[in-house]
């Protein structure tokens, strides 16, 4: 994955915003530091408008309360493509994510 253009803003509910408005093409956070809480209401408002919120792998996100807080295979987003970008990911990063 090529990025033309890197916005850097806070807040995953900020970034989901910024595909949203057509700002961005694709969230990508490739590190296991975000937490259930941080992509939970931002992912519903995301799929409200055709999107899809997985981890790298382009695994569902779970939320129950058997799942560890910490999404520890990274975050993608994406308001439309996402096989694409999740295709676009580079191996190593995907090894280094673990679901």
């Amino acid at each position: 994955m090529n990025p033309d253009h890197v916005l850097r803003v806070g807040g995953a509910g900020n970034k989901i915003i910024q595909l949203i408005e057509g700002k961005a093409s694709a969230y990508v956070f490739a590190s296991p530091g975000c937490k259930k809480w941080d992509t939970c209401a931002p992912e519903v408002i995301l799929h409200a408008v055709g999107g899809k919120l997985t981890d790298i792998h382009g695994n569902a996100l779970q939320y129950n309360r058997e799942v560890k807080h910490m999404n520890s295979a990274g975050v993608l987003a994406t308001l439309r493509n996402h096989d694409y970008y999740a295709s676009r990911v580079p191996e190593s990063v995907r090894n280094a994510l673990v679901p």
